[in-house]
């Protein structure tokens, strides 16, 4: 089941928190989010005490990281991957 949003309503999705301050998000958020293992969520933090969570995209630092790392590392990028960080010219 994925998460649906439209303009008026808003979707809901609830997690615990462990003892530990871990948190486990749920399949529909980890998929409405495009999130899988290893992936990093960048939180916003607001004056009411709330926040954002989104998908830290990968940068042109991480490309230069894992092309030094060569083309058999674990974090081998794809050409979208690659394409994208491109685009955000982020440094």
């Amino acid at each position: 089941m994925g998460l649906k949003t439209s303009a008026a309503v808003a979707t809901v999705v609830e997690a615990k928190v462990t003892s530990k301050g871990q948190v486990t998000l749920p399949k529909a958020l980890r998929s409405h989010l495009g999130l899988k293992k290893g992936s990093r969520i960048r939180f916003t933090l607001n004056s009411k005490h709330g926040f954002k969570g989104e998908h830290v995209m990968l940068s042109l630092e991480d490309l230069f990281k894992r092309a030094d790392s060569g083309p058999k590392s674990k974090g081998t990028m794809s050409l979208e991957d690659m394409n994208r960080a491109k685009a955000r010219r982020i440094w």
